[in-house]
Parts: C-alpha cells; structure tokens; sequence
C-alpha cells in the first residue's frame, strides 16, 4: 500500500549501504546507568570545581579541546557537539550522562575538570524576558538574532492561518527554518503553556494499567512527520526517572511467544511506511519493530517503503546494544550480531524515494552472498531487489522484495498493478534459467489480493502463497480489509516448510507514536506477516 495513503513524508536520501547507522542529528532518548543524584546534579551557575582554572567550558569547548578529557573518545566528542548544538548549550554539568558512551565512572573522572558557563544559561532563566511566538509583533520578532525578514513574515502568516503555536518546534514546519535556526533561536523564545493530550498527561504516568490509547481526531498526514520529531523531542526535556516510566509503559512484559531451535528459520515481510530516519528516531517507533522482532524470533526480516537508506541502521543498532528498557530487558536476548542491507532507489513513493532492505541476525548462521536491484523497469515501477542468503551453511535461499504500484484513490483498479503482478511469473521463469539457487521466496507488498487472475501464472510455476487473512490495519479497523501482503514460495522451499504462518496484529502501537491530535499510534498501516521453515529437513520435507 503505501503511496499515497504514507503518513510520514520526507525526502529522498542517497547514500552508501552500512551495517551501522549513521551518527547525524543523532538524538539520547534514555539515561544512562543510575548514578548518585545528590553528587552528580550540580547547580547551572556553580563549576564543580572552583579551585581548577583550566576547567573545560561544555558550551564553548572544540572538539579538540574536549579530547583532552580522559575517556574522551573523538566520537564521543562529536556527540557532544551535537547535542550541545540541538539543545543550545548545557544547562547541568549531569546532561554529559546522557551522551552515548559517557557512563557514570567516566562523568566522575572527568566531572573536577569540567563546567559550563553562567553568562549564556542566564537566557534560559530569564523566563520574562523571552519572546512569546504567539504574541510577538514584527518587530519584536525582529531582534531575535538569525530571523531574518522573510522567516518572520512567514511565522507571522502561519501563526494567522493556523493558530498559535504549541511548541516551539512547530517553526520547523515553516519554510527556510531547519534545525540549525531552531536551535539558534530557542533560548530566545517561548510558547504559551498548553496541557498534553491526555494519553501523556500526569494521569496516564501514573496509571500504569493506562497502556492501549486510541486518537480521537484524525490529523493531516502532512503534519505527522512533525509529530513524530515532537515525541523525541518532548522525550527529551523529561527527567531521566520519567523517561524510563513512560518508555517502561507497554500492553505486556517481554516474552517470546515462540521457541527458537537452531533448525528453525522465521521469515517476516513487513511494509513499514515511510520508514524514514525522522520516523525511526521515535521512541514508539524502534520499540514496536525492535519488540515484534524478538518477540516472534524472527532471523530475516524483509522490508518495504523504507525512505532513508540509513534508517534500517538504528533498529540494528537498537537490536544490537539496546538502549529502551524493554528491549535491554528482554528474557533470554542472545547478543546477536544484527545487520541489513538496502538497495539502491527502487522507485519512488509519496514525496520520496523509496528503498527495500533487510535485516538478518549474523550470529545465528545467516550470510549474504549477494543482492542487487533487478533491472526490469519495463515490468515494475519499482524494482524488485534480490538478494542471496547462505543460511545456516547449508542451503542458499533468494529472497525478492517486491513493492507492486498501489492503486491511486480515484481508480476502482489499477491496470499497472495488474500488469505487474503479471510480471513476476516472469520473473519467475527468468529465475528459474539464470540462478542456480532455486529455494525461492517472492514477497511484499502486492497491491492486489493473492486470489486475483494475475497471479494464475506464477501459480502455474508451482508458487504459492501462505497468507490469507488481512494484512492492513488501522485504529479504526484493527481486523484489516484486505489481503494485500504476501509470501509466495517455489516447490522447493515449500518442501521445507513447517507450515506455519500468520499475520501480527497485537502490540503494533506505542503510546508515544503521534495518531491525530493525541498519541498512541501504530507504527504502520501494514502488519508484519511471517512464516517459517525446518531446515533440519531434506527436500523431500523428512526431517532428519
């Protein structure tokens, strides 16, 4: 699906594949290991250390300056910067622990030699003196340093058009202002205060049987994006103690709800929706995908509508070295060795491009000998990519993701989507000639139900598909509508099923995933589908 029903619009990135997500605009949602509060939380104007001179400023230190700190590595320097630039400047010596990689033995060590200033804290104090977005003239807005003419005439119509603003990160919505003007600005600024929506409110934290919240109003698709940005960054003000309480909040504790045995392979396919580097850094948002993962031991999960090539990087690193509690308390998590691969721009979707990729648990026995997109733009509007597993040094297994066109809001059909499921008995039979490998699995986003005539001739090559119920969802109709995801497998890989499969309906919303005006929203308008195989078994399907 997808296309034009996305909710989550952004850009189109390119970049080259990584098994590690890129460090940008990275954000610290969680605190670090606890620590001595009545040591570690010191004054905003007091230096830790009032006899050391050389004490080093956070809000003025280089990243040279700071690699003289001891533990100080050059990464962990430029994640300082970072977040020094996101949040204009250090309020608390104690915001270091937030850092990725500053643990509370490294903060003692370096906390004599260390201080911020009081001059530019002072900005954040004087309360009084800031500028109220909702009320300020032109002129006033005027002496904000970094707003030039043209931004403030913008924020003056949009705060005509739209109303007042909310949150001061609502100024990203307007033209010409990005995160490097917002961060210049915000210690000038200010909104009037206005009650969260009640599924965050001081009611909803200390309740914690209040955990499935459903919105009452639907919001612009174009405006979701925003309030994904707004849950990160919201998370981000709370203290440390609140932030793990509300991250801790789910529908149930962990739990796997299937066994692993070394044997058995799981396969999810799952179209994520504009699976953006804005939308993963949700809290909410790593959190259902990380849990479902683990939660059902998936080994190889293929993926669709993925609109950044990085964003599959920071599940991997979320699988890999957890930082939400949920995920780091997970019974029985075995230190896997996740990874991914994405391909080049298979199309487009809704605003951007669109990528498919993988994720896979190296440490299980799964290796990626190859993948590349198909070249057949005459057949497939986005094309298929390919890839090659080696699983567990036994068989080699093709996989091919597939995202067929979706049918636009004004078509009863769409032609091209027909034409395309057409296409892949084709592909199939091209297959079949030119690779070796013949445990094949063709899987995605179809656009058109499994039973449809199209696929009659990809059933005459001895495919055939494992799910039949409804693959979509939403808040409104949690039982779906329509069969719209499938996995289709040759003879031989059907040979080796157990099966055993099903769609993923409970536990697809967090509560700190935007849904209209309120939260608690589902982190797809696709569930993840899945089945599995024995690989302990011959082709002859006998186990051994």
């Amino acid at each position: 699906m997808g296309g034009i029903n996305s909710c989550f619009p952004t850009s189109g990135e390119t970049s080259s594949i990584s098994s590690r997500p890129h460090q940008h605009r990275r954000r610290y949602f969680l605190p670090r290991p606890k620590f001595d509060q009545s040591q570690a939380v010191l004054p905003i104007n007091v230096n830790n250390n009032n006899n050391n001179n050389n004490s080093i400023n956070l809000n003025t230190a280089t990243e040279d300056e700071l690699l003289l700190l001891p533990g100080i590595t050059r990464r962990i320097a430029q994640d300082i910067l970072r977040y020094r630039q996101l949040n204009h400047g250090f309020k608390r010596v104690n915001e270091l622990l937030y850092i990725n990689g500053v643990h509370p033995d490294l903060f003692d060590r370096i906390r004599p030699d260390i201080t911020i200033d009081c001059l530019s804290q002072q900005i954040y104090d004087n309360k009084h003196d800031l500028i109220n977005l909702n009320t300020a003239t032109y002129n006033q807005l005027l002496t904000i340093p970094g707003l030039t003419p043209i931004l403030i005439k913008r924020i003056l119509q949009r705060r005509e058009r739209k109303g007042p603003f909310r949150f001061i990160e609502d100024l990203l919505n307007i033209k010409g202002i990005d995160y490097v003007i917002l961060a210049s600005i915000r210690a000038y600024v200010t909104v009037e205060y206005r009650r969260l929506p009640t599924s965050v409110s001081e009611s909803s934290i200390l309740d914690p049987s209040v955990h499935n919240l459903y919105p009452s109003l639907n919001r612009n698709n174009n405006t979701t994006s925003d309030s994904l940005s707004m849950a990160s960054l919201l998370l981000e003000t709370l203290p440390p103690e609140l932030q793990t309480i509300l991250l801790t909040l789910n529908p149930q504790r962990p739990s796997s709800v299937y066994e692993s045995k070394q044997t058995i392979l799981r396969f999810a396919s799952w179209n994520l929706q504009q699976l953006t580097n804005e939308k993963v850094q949700n809290p909410g948002v790593r959190e259902v995908i990380c849990r479902t993962i683990l939660e059902h031991n998936f080994s190889i999960i293929g993926i669709q509508e993925i609109g950044s090539r990085e964003a599959l990087g920071y599940i991997v690193e979320e699988l890999n070295n957890p930082t939400i509690p949920l995920i780091k308390d997970w019974p029985h998590r075995h230190s896997g060795q996740w990874k991914y691969t994405v391909s080049d721009v298979s199309g487009r979707m809704f605003q951007s491009s669109e990528y498919l990729g993988f994720i896979y648990d190296e440490s299980i026995g799964i290796e990626l000998r190859k993948s590349s997109l198909l070249p057949i733009k005459n057949y497939f509007t986005r094309l298929p990519f390919i890839v090659i597993f080696r699983i567990y040094d036994k068989y080699e297994f093709v996989f091919v993701n597939v995202h067929l066109k979706a049918r636009r809001l004004d078509e009863n059909e769409n032609e091209r989507t027909k034409d395309e499921a057409l296409s892949l008995s084709i592909l199939a039979e091209a297959m079949n000639d030119t690779i070796e490998q013949k445990h094949t699995i063709i899987f995605g986003d179809f656009n058109i139900a499994p039973t449809a005539s199209e696929f009659a001739a990809l059933v005459q090559r001895n495919y055939s598909y494992v799910i039949q119920e409804n693959t979509n969802i939403s808040l409104k109709t949690p039982q779906g509508s329509t069969c719209v995801d499938n996995i289709w497998l040759s003879t031989e890989v059907k040979a080796l099923s157990t099966d055993k499969s099903g769609v993923i309906r409970e536990n697809l919303t967090s509560m700190w995933i935007p849904a209209g005006w309120t939260w608690g929203g589902l982190v797809s308008d696709h569930c993840p589908i899945w089945t599995e195989f024995d690989l302990a078994q011959d082709n002859d399907g006998h186990s051994r």
